[in-house]
């Protein structure tokens, strides 16, 4: 098993742009056997996918190249021992939150900022990060976010 996380600045979406993303990402990922989360706040991504690192490395290639984004810059991968999101395709959690929940996200996707040290505060590479993402998805009800 594979992981891979990336943050990008998201090109002037609309929200039924980010919903055909959504749908499209879950789509491919439901034939792919890939999981994962994306995070979409305040005009940044952050992407945490993981499955085979074959088809996680070439979706990623694929990724880089999507106009609806910029400035994709991979931030880990690796492998992993298990799946952290296995029950969603593509779970999804958005600026629908409350700005609390988001603290740390806006640190992270922010594009002066370098990554902060793990030690500080939870990072997008650490699972730390992306179980307090799980966590919030448990909390809201995961059926609306497969």
């Amino acid at each position: 098993m594979y992981n891979l996380v990336y943050k990008s600045i998201a090109n002037t979406l609309t929200s039924t742009q980010v919903d055909e993303i959504l749908l499209e990402s879950r789509d491919f990922n439901n034939r792919h056997d890939i999981t994962g989360c994306l995070i979409y706040h305040e005009g940044f991504f952050i992407q945490y996918l993981e499955g085979n690192a074959e088809v996680v490395l070439a979706l990623f290639e694929k990724i880089k190249i999507d106009t609806r984004h910029r400035e994709v810059i991979l931030l880990s991968k690796g492998n992993i021992y298990s799946r952290e999101f296995d029950n969603w395709s593509m779970a999804y959690l958005s600026n629908q939150l409350p700005n609390e929940a988001f603290r740390y996200i806006k640190l992270m996707v922010s594009p002066e900022e370098e990554i902060p040290d793990m030690s500080v505060i939870p990072n997008p590479t650490s699972k730390k990060f992306w179980l307090t993402a799980k966590n919030l998805l448990n909390r809201i009800g995961h059926n609306n976010f497969n």
